[in-house]
């Protein structure tokens, strides 16, 4: 009896039927993974990246504006065009304009930034003075009463497939100089 176990045990371990079988139901898993993670990692890159493209068109058009007043309705249709241009690329997308200009020591450390007006879209609070000192590193020097739009996009991502990729929410900031008009006006706005 133990001769023909151990006969058995030899035969059994030299046979090779079935390995690649095995071999496949061992690595298929970890080959799915790879392929799904590989997926997910690349259209996070793809969303931040559209996100913040549709950033610079947003604020783009807002510097090119040619009769010196805003609308809060043409906030909200810019709004509305930025979700439209992050299709398939994150959720829940609102945008925040605000106008700032440098009230004093404009070439100085500590300068004195002043918000003329702000408006956000899809329920985003309006940016308030107090807020302005943490986008002190942000917005570029600037001559004295000079006036930049202050862009802010954002929007949710969520991974399609679960590969350890979290929720994640993308912010863009784009500080862009009024093109045509010193200082536009949001109509309903006290602007000086």
């Amino acid at each position: 009896m133990p001769n023909a176990l151990r006969a058995a045990i030899a035969r059994f371990r030299r046979d090779e039927r079935g390995w690649m079988t095995a071999e496949a139901v061992i690595i298929l898993p970890l080959l799915v993974w790879w392929y799904l993670g590989g997926l997910v990692f690349f259209d996070a890159y793809d969303a931040r990246s559209v996100n913040l493209k549709a950033s610079y068109t947003i604020s783009d058009l807002f510097s090119r504006n040619l009769d010196g007043r805003i609308e809060t309705g043409e906030i909200e249709a810019m709004s509305d065009l930025f979700d439209y241009l992050t299709a398939g690329s994150g959720t829940d997308g609102a945008i925040r304009v605000s106008l700032v200009r440098c009230a004093e020591k404009c070439a100085e450390a500590g300068r004195k930034l002043a918000l003329d007006w702000s408006y956000g879209s899809n329920a985003r609070g309006a940016l308030s003075a107090a807020d302005l000192p943490d986008y002190d590193a942000v917005i570029p020097i600037m001559a004295a009463g000079d006036r930049v739009f202050v862009v802010e996009t954002f929007t949710s991502y969520h991974p399609p497939f679960n590969v350890g990729l979290t929720e994640n929410s993308y912010s863009n900031v784009v500080v862009t100089r009024p093109r045509f008009v010193a200082a536009p006006c949001l109509v309903g706005a006290a602007c000086p």
